[in-house]
């Protein structure tokens, strides 16, 4: 990069890629965002859809917009990172400050935790019904009993990603990029032969029709979670891109990697979904209605390959080095702490609340609409700080300079411009949402009960950024004193 970080504090994962580490072309590049996207909860995506009542063309509609969305803001974001080769923390020192990026950061490991968990749940469900399955156990008891048996596996499985992630098993990557497309594979034929089937408990969903509107709230809160779905990558996608050779692998990337892989699983999970009477999750569909128990067998052991490799090269790392990031631990320390946070937020729930397969889609539901709140207005404030407040430029060494003689350091570690819009965005929709009558409360917090949060706080908080940083030009643009000296 040609510049002189001698003087960084910062853990070395945390430095510039250089040159030479560039590696990743367009291919690789995509194979790696198709791996992550394609597990076994894109296709209750389409269940969702299906719950909420849509038809066929609103479902691929929201999920289209959704995703198309998110792929924008990757781009602007993984554009950061190749050309800088900065990771997702540093990315965020210009406009949060610092110290003040520890805030946007811990939303994030929050985050991480939460599909550490949920995914390891999943891949712990496909895991238990298959072992159902071995043991000769009928289809339907199958499904009765494989979500109560499932916290016991959730533990077993637990354990297995502990052990992976502390040996640091480097091979389960291989696994990942195959594991997806057999399950998206497998899923696709699985989803044609159930059409086949007569006298299933439900039907064909048809492309138009319905009692859901365009303008309405369930089709509005579907592009919400097909928004929020892949909103987390969307911040911190620079700890992935920074290693590509260009900017050029960008857009197939997120085209062929992201986009059309989650309409094509959300448009088989509504119509697997909706063939079989909406009340089974993808995983029971799989067990209750395969043709003979090897092919359920292999299906859940697809499901189970593709939600755990995700898991293990995508959510375990996410969560484990932000917690290092946070804490400064080693990483057997924060490995251990993310791991145990995984069980403790999703364990001792799933024993309590989780009866039937339709406990858990609703929980999934109202998570994914509720955390994005919280993103929107992060990812505004960072796609707007470089492509607009700093017209494409940051001053590399700045970034790792900690204390008063750092541009980036502001009110002692902390530019109150990005934070102020940051919780600006947060109160927006906490207002929009009083004043439509539609605050919610989700275990005794208050929530906006608004469908599209993270629209409205990106739009809040992006607004009041610009106009801040307008107001506040010297402070909020240091690099101004450098030009002038």
């Amino acid at each position: 990069m040609g510049s002189d970080l001698s003087f960084a504090k910062d853990h070395p994962d945390l430095l510039p890629v250089k040159p030479e580490q560039k590696t990743t072309g367009t291919l690789t590049y995509t194979l790696m965002i198709l791996s992550m996207a394609i597990t076994t909860s894109i296709f209750f995506l389409g269940w969702f859809s299906q719950i909420l009542g849509l038809n066929m063309l609103q479902t691929i509609v929201a999920a289209t917009i959704g995703n198309t969305v998110v792929a924008v803001i990757m781009y602007l974001n993984g554009y950061v990172g190749i050309k800088y080769g900065i990771p997702f923390p540093v990315q965020l020192r210009p406009a949060f400050g610092y110290r003040g990026s520890i805030v946007p950061l811990v939303v994030r490991v929050i985050v991480s935790i939460f599909w550490y968990g949920i995914d390891g749940y999943i891949a712990a469900w496909a895991i238990t019904e298959m072992a159902l399955i071995i043991g000769g156990v009928p289809p339907d008891k199958v499904v009765e009993i494989g979500l109560k048996y499932t916290p016991i596996t959730f533990i077993i499985y637990l354990v297995f990603v502990w052990s992976v992630g502390y040996k640091r098993i480097h091979g389960i990557k291989i696994l990942d990029s195959i594991a997806g497309p057999l399950l998206m594979i497998f899923f696709a034929w699985f989803t044609y032969y159930l059409t086949t089937l007569p006298d299933l408990p439900g039907e064909m969903p048809s492309w138009t029709g319905g009692e859901v509107g365009w303008i309405s709230s369930q089709f509005f809160l579907m592009i919400a979670v097909q928004t929020a779905w892949w909103s987390t990558i969307a911040l911190n996608v620079s700890d992935i891109a920074r290693y590509n050779r260009d900017t050029k692998t960008l857009i197939p990337g997120h085209v062929f990697g992201l986009i059309l892989p989650q309409i094509v699983g959300t448009w088989l999970g509504f119509i697997a979904t909706s063939l079989t009477g909406g009340v089974f999750s993808p995983i029971d569909i799989i067990a209750k209605y395969s043709p003979g128990a090897g092919i359920a067998f292999f299906g859940l052991l697809f499901a189970a390959m593709a939600t755990g490799s995700t898991n293990v090269t995508g959510d375990v790392p996410a969560a484990t080095n932000g917690i290092i990031r946070i804490t400064r631990w080693g990483w057997t320390k924060a490995l251990t702490a993310a791991t145990f946070l995984a069980w403790l937020l999703i364990g001792p729930y799933s024993i309590v609340k989780w009866d039937k397969a339709l406990d858990v889609a609703n929980t999934l539901l109202l998570f994914n609409w509720y955390y994005s709140m919280w993103l929107g207005p992060i990812a505004a404030i960072m796609v707007l700080d470089f492509w607009v407040v700093r017209k494409k430029r940051y001053l590399l060494e700045e970034l790792y300079k900690p204390g008063p003689e750092g541009l980036y350091w502001y009110s002692n570690g902390v530019n109150w411009v990005g934070l102020g819009s940051f919780i600006l965005g947060i109160i927006g929709e906490y207002i929009i949402s009083a004043i439509q009558g539609n605050l919610q409360t989700y275990y005794g917090i208050p929530v906006p009960g608004i469908e599209l949060a993270w629209y409205y706080g990106f739009i809040i908080a992006g607004i009041a950024y610009l106009v801040l940083t307008h107001i506040m030009r010297d402070y909020a643009l240091p690099e101004l004193r450098v030009s002038k000296d």
